[in-house]
C-alpha cells in the first residue's frame, strides 16, 4: 500500500391547510418551496448513496480533530485507506501524533485476519506483515466497522446545505467508524442520539464532516463522566472510487517479529 501523508463534511400538510394556502397564492408558493426543499434532501442523500454504491474499491482519508477545524481544531490523527465492499477487505494506513508520539503504521485486514506494518522496521521490510488479530494495543486504531461508507449509509436527510445535504448519523455508526482503541465500546446512554453531520459531493469525491463534539453535548454530564470525550471532537472525511483498481490481497510475507528481526522478515 502506498503512504501518504495527508495535509489536509416537511412537514407533513393537512388536506384542509393545504387548501387555504393554495387559495393565498405568495402563501401556496413558499409552502410548496419548503415541500420540494424536502424532496430535494431525501434526494440528494438517495443520489449520493447510489454515488457510493457504485464504488468498487473506495478509497477514503479520514482526519480525527479535537473540534471543528475552522474553529481552530487540532489534529489528532489521520487514517488513509482503501476498501473493497465486495470482499470486505481493507488497507489503512495510520499518521499519527498522538501524546507527541510521530508515527506511521500500516494495516490490512483480509479474511478476518489482522495484519501490521511499521515504517520503523526498515524499507527491507516493506512487504512484510505481522499478524496482529488478537493484538489490541495494535490494532487499535483500526476502525470497528472497516466500510468507511458509514456517514452517508446510516445518515438521515435533515436539510440541504449548499450543494450536499445535513444529515443526522447514530452515534454508535459514528463510534464504530473511528479507530476501536478510542471506544472499544459504545456507551448505553448514546443509543438515541445522533451526531449533526453535512455530506457534500465534489464530483467523483465525497466531503463528509461530522461533529462529534455536539454529539456529547446531548449527554446528560453523568453519562459524560464515563466517556473520554477530549479524544474525538470532529471527523472529516474524503471518499472516492480509487482510481487504482487492483485487489486488496494476502500479505507477501507473515513473520513473528518477536523472533525474525524485521529486517530479515523474508527469510523468517
Amino acid at each position: 500500500m502506498a503512504r501518504r501523508r495527508s495535509a489536509s463534511w416537511a412537514a407533513a400538510l393537512t388536506a384542509g391547510l393545504a387548501l387555504t394556502l393554495s387559495a393565498c397564492g405568495g402563501s401556496g408558493e413558499a409552502a410548496a418551496t419548503k415541500g420540494d426543499d424536502f424532496l430535494l434532501e431525501g434526494e440528494q442523500l438517495e443520489a449520493i448513496n447510489s454515488q457510493v454504491a457504485k464504488m468498487g474499491i473506495v478509497e477514503w482519508h479520514g482526519q480525527l480533530l479535537t473540534k471543528n477545524p475552522d474553529n481552530g481544531g487540532r489534529r489528532i490523527f489521520d487514517l488513509d485507506g482503501r476498501y473493497s465492499p465486495s470482499t470486505g477487505y481493507s488497507e489503512l494506513s495510520m499518521d499519527s501524533a498522538i501524546d507527541g508520539n510521530v508515527q506511521q503504521v500500516d494495516y490490512l485486514v483480509v479474511a478476518g485476519r489482522t495484519y501490521f506494518n511499521s515504517e520503523v522496521w526498515g524499507p527491507n521490510a516493506a512487504d512484510c506483515w505481522a499478524d496482529i488479530t488478537e493484538d489490541q494495543s495494535r490494532s487499535w486504531a483500526l476502525p470497528t466497522d472497516l466500510d468507511p461508507t458509514w456517514p452517508v449509509t446510516a445518515a438521515r436527510a435533515v436539510r440541504l446545505a449548499g450543494d450536499g445535504v445535513a444529515v443526522g448519523v447514530p452515534a454508535k455508526a459514528v463510534l464504530t467508524g473511528m479507530p476501536r482503541g478510542l471506544f472499544p465500546t459504545v456507551p448505553a446512554a448514546l443509543d438515541d442520539i445522533e451526531a449533526r453531520a453535512v455530506v457534500t459531493p465534489h464530483g467523483p469525491l465525497i466531503e463528509v464532516g461530522v461533529d462529534v463534539l455536539n454529539m456529547w453535548n446531548a449527554l446528560p454530564e453523568e453519562d459524560l463522566a464515563a466517556i473520554e470525550t477530549r479524544k474525538a471532537g470532529w471527523w472529516a472525511m474524503t471518499m472516492k472510487e480509487s482510481p487504482d483498481g487492483s485487489s486488496i490481497t494476502p500479505p507477501r510475507h507473515v513473520f513473528d517479529p518477536a523472533v525474525t528481526p524485521p529486517s530479515q522478515c523474508k527469510r523468517g
